[in-house]
């Protein structure tokens, strides 16, 4: 498993690869991971993700929010074993966390970029966990 700093190199690499594998991309905070009851806090991108989400243009430089959407964000639980996350730093960011069934592996699903349109939806699914920050 890769996993460095989101602005690294590697993450480039492994953004801009056809490789298989995971790259951790975030850490997990403490009041997501509580919720999800995962047994790390890593967020790790898979390959699979990555290829089906080449439509968004994702480059390092989007993942270094990541952290923040995270740590930031409000928090949304709409199924079980899953969260949604939304943030505004100038623009509204969406992110979805699903953790594995054997709660060791904790997945980033969706990054994107949003609008006040789907963050109003955002805001209308599941029960809140946290207040954006």
């Amino acid at each position: 498993m890769q996993g460095v700093a989101c602005g690294s190199a590697t993450l480039r690499a492994f953004l801009d690869s056809d490789a298989s594998g995971v790259h951790v991309v975030a850490t997990l905070p403490t009041d997501i991971q509580a919720h999800l009851d995962a047994k790390t806090a890593r967020v790790l991108l898979s390959s699979d993700t990555r290829d089906r989400h080449k439509k968004h243009g994702w480059t390092a430089d989007d993942f270094e929010r990541l952290q923040a959407v995270l740590d930031l964000g409000e928090v949304r639980a709409d199924r079980d074993r899953h969260v949604v996350v939304a943030h505004h730093d100038g623009r509204w960011w969406y992110a979805a966390l699903k953790i594995a069934g054997n709660r060791n592996e904790v997945y980033l699903q969706s990054f994107r970029r949003s609008n006040a349109d789907q963050i109003a939806r955002f805001k209308g699914r599941g029960t809140l966990v946290r207040t954006g920050r």
